[in-house]
C-alpha cells in the first residue's frame, strides 16, 4: 500500500508536440491519484506551478516534483473552498483617511502658531530690537528735530549734549530722527552730509577717539599721519562743501585730569568756520557745568537736551504697543482701547509699569521684566500642553462619547498669558532686595564713594572707619584712574549725607569731626554687584583690587 501511494504521487509530463523539440518546449500536468479520484471538481482547479529548477540541476528525462507540503496546503484550501484575496479599500474609508490627516495638520499648525507668538514676542521685547515707532518723548523730538533742521539742514555747525539716565530713549530717538532725515539729507544740493556715531565706550583711552574720527572719515587715498591731532581737526574742518556730524555716545568716558580732549572737540564745533556737528550723549546731566567749567568763558557752551526717566503711563503705552504689533491681523475699525491685550493682562502691564517707575524709570529694564514674564507663561503653557496630552485616553461605555467631547475641547488648549504672579516673580529676581534697589538709585559720585568704604571695610577688617581715614583714602584711590575726578570736601560730606539719608550707611557723633564712625548697612557682595553695573567703576575698582 505505501509503494502504491508514493507510485501515485508522483507527476508525469504529457507528450509534447512532434514540431517542437521535447527539452524546450514540455508541458507538464499531474497525473491524477486514487486520492484526487474522488473530488471531481476540484481536481480541474489549477494548482500554483512549482518552483522552477535550474537545467543543471535537474536530471533529464524527469519532471520537477511539489514538495508535500505545498500541495498538502494547496488541496486543503480547496476542500474548504477559502478564497484569499486582498482587503478592499471603500470610498469611506478613504475619506476618513484623508479628514484624519486634515485634522492632525490642523493641530500641528495651530500648536505651531500659539508656540510662534511666544517667539515673536521675546523678539520683540528684546533691548536690541528696534520699534517700529517710538512712543511719547513729544517735546525731546520736537527739540531734536528741531537742531537737525537749523543744523544739519542749513549746513550750519553746533553743538548739543543730551543727558539722562539710563534707558530713557536718548540714542533711540536720536537714531530714529537720522533715519527719518535720511532721504531728505540725501537729497541736498548745497552741501553733503558724513555721518559718524561713535559709542567711547568702545575706545581703550580717551586719546584714541581722534584716531578713531580720522579712520572713519579719511578718504582711502589718505594715510595716518604722526599728529593725529592736527589730521583729525583738518579732516573734519577741511571742505567747505562737506558738514561732518559726530555723534559720541556715552561721552563721559573721554574723560581726563584736565579734560584736554573734551575742550577740544567741542571748540571744534563751537567756530564759526568750523564744518563739524557735534552731539555728545551721556548720562550726567551737569557734565558741562561741572567738568567743562570753561566752555561757557569762550562762548562754547553746547545747548543743552535733558531726558526724564520714563513715567507709568509712558512705560505702559510701550508695553502695550509692542503687544499690539503681535497681531498679524489688526482690525483697523476697532481703537486699541476696545481690543484684547494680547498675551498680557492688562494689570500684569500696570504692575510692571509702576514698579519700574518707581525704582529708576529705565525702559530697558521694563522690557527685560516683560520678555522673562514672557517666558515663564510659555513654559505654563508647554506644561499644561503636555498634561492634557496625557489626559486624553480611551473610554469604552456609555461615558465614551461624553469623554471624546471634553477631550476634543482640550485638544487646543487657549495660551496662558502673563499674569501678576508672572511679573512678580520676575521682579523679585530683577531687583533683589531693597539695599540692592538703593544702591541702583545712586549717582556716580555716590556710588565712588560706596566703593572706597568696601575697599576700607575689606583692609581694616575689624578697626572703625572714621571719617578722617576715609577723606584720605578717598583722595588716594581716586587718583588711580584718569576718568574719576574726586570732589571736594564740603562735596564729599554732602554725598555721604544723601547717602545716609537713603539708610544704606550711618555717620556717628563725636567731638572731633575726624573721628566720626562711619558703619555701613549694606553687604560686601551688593556693593559689587552695583560696582560691575558700572563699566568706569568696575574697571577702577579692578585696577584697584590689582594694586593691592
Amino acid at each position: 500500500m505505501l509503494k502504491r501511494t508514493r507510485s501515485q504521487s508522483k507527476l508525469f509530463a504529457s507528450n509534447s508536440n512532434s514540431n517542437n523539440n521535447s527539452s524546450s518546449n514540455t508541458k507538464y500536468r499531474s497525473k491524477p491519484t486514487l486520492d484526487d479520484s474522488e473530488s471531481d471538481s476540484d481536481s480541474k482547479e489549477n494548482i500554483p506551478s512549482p518552483p522552477s529548477t535550474t537545467p543543471s540541476k535537474r536530471l533529464r528525462g524527469s519532471p520537477p516534483t511539489t514538495p508535500k507540503n505545498v500541495r498538502y496546503i494547496t488541496k486543503e484550501l480547496q476542500r474548504t473552498k477559502v478564497i484569499v484575496s486582498p482587503p478592499t479599500i471603500t470610498a469611506t474609508k478613504i475619506t476618513k483617511a484623508i479628514e484624519k490627516k486634515i485634522d492632525n495638520k490642523k493641530k500641528e499648525q495651530n500648536s505651531n502658531k500659539e508656540e510662534d507668538i511666544y517667539q515673536r514676542a521675546k523678539t520683540i521685547f528684546r533691548r536690541t530690537a528696534a520699534p517700529s515707532r517710538l512712543i511719547g518723548r513729544s517735546q525731546e523730538r520736537e527739540r531734536m528735530i528741531q537742531f537737525w533742521t537749523n543744523h544739519v539742514l542749513s549746513n550750519k555747525p553746533g553743538c548739543l549734549y543730551v543727558s539722562g539716565s539710563p534707558g530713557t530713549g536718548k540714542t533711540a530717538m536720536l537714531t530714529e530722527i537720522i533715519r527719518n532725515f535720511q532721504s531728505t539729507v540725501e537729497e541736498l544740493d548745497t552741501h553733503q552730509v558724513k555721518e559718524v556715531m561713535i559709542n567711547c565706550m568702545s575706545i581703550r583711552e580717551p586719546k584714541g577717539i581722534y584716531s578713531k574720527l580720522v579712520n572713519e572719515l579719511k578718504t582711502p587715498k589718505q594715510t595716518i599721519q604722526t599728529d593725529i591731532v592736527k589730521q583729525a581737526e583738518q579732516i573734519l574742518n577741511g571742505k567747505i562743501n562737506v558738514l561732518n556730524v559726530v555723534i559720541l555716545d556715552e561721552i563721559d568716558h573721554l574723560i581726563t585730569r584736565d579734560q584736554d580732549v573734551l575742550y577740544k572737540i567741542f571748540e571744534w564745533a563751537s567756530s564759526p568756520a568750523s564744518r563739524l556737528v557735534l552731539i555728545g550723549i551721556a548720562n550726567a546731566l551737569d557734565l558741562t557745568d561741572r567738568l567743562l567749567p570753561r566752555l561757557r568763558t569762550k562762548n562754547c557752551e553746547p545747548q543743552l537736551l535733558n531726558f526724564n526717566p520714563y513715567k507709568v503711563p509712558e512705560i505702559s503705552a510701550i508695553i502695550k504697543d509692542r503687544l499690539y504689533s503681535l497681531e498679524e491681523e489688526q482690525d483697523t475699525s476697532a481703537s486699541k482701547e476696545t481690543r484684547p491685550l494680547p498675551l498680557m493682562q492688562p494689570n500684569a502691564v500696570e504692575l510692571c509699569a509702576r514698579k519700574v517707575a518707581a525704582s529708576m524709570g529705565d525702559l530697558r529694564t521694563a522690557l527685560d521684566v516683560c520678555r522673562r514674564a514672557i517666558e515663564l507663561a510659555e513654559t505654563d503653557y508647554k506644561r499644561k500642553n503636555q498634561q492634557l496630552q496625557q489626559q486624553q485616553k480611551p473610554v469604552l461605555g456609555e461615558q465614551k462619547n461624553a469623554v471624546q467631547q471634553q477631550q476634543q475641547q482640550l485638544k487646543n488648549p487657549e495660551i496662558v498669558k502673563v499674569s501678576i504672579p508672572h511679573v512678580m516673580k520676575v521682579l523679585q529676581s530683577v531687583f533683589g532686595s531693597p539695599a540692592v534697589q538703593k544702591l541702583k538709585q545712586l549717582n556716580l559720585q555716590q556710588k565712588i564713594v560706596m566703593g572706597v568704604l568696601m575697599v576700607m571695610a575689606r583692609n581694616s577688617k575689624k578697626e572703625q572707619i572714621t571719617l578722617g581715614k576715609f577723606r584720605e583714602s578717598y583722595t588716594t584711590l581716586c587718583t588711580k584712574s584718569s576718568m574719576i575726578t574726586p570732589v571736594s570736601g564740603t562735596e564729599l560730606v554732602d554725598l555721604l549725607s544723601n547717602i545716609e539719608t537713603a539708610g544704606i550707611l550711618t555717620v556717628g557723633k563725636s567731638k572731633e569731626d575726624r573721628s566720626r564712625r562711619i558703619h555701613l548697612s549694606v553687604q560686601d557682595s551688593e556693593i559689587v554687584q552695583m560696582i560691575q553695573e558700572v563699566s568706569v567703576l568696575n574697571s577702577w575698582m579692578s585696577n584697584i583690587v590689582s594694586s593691592q
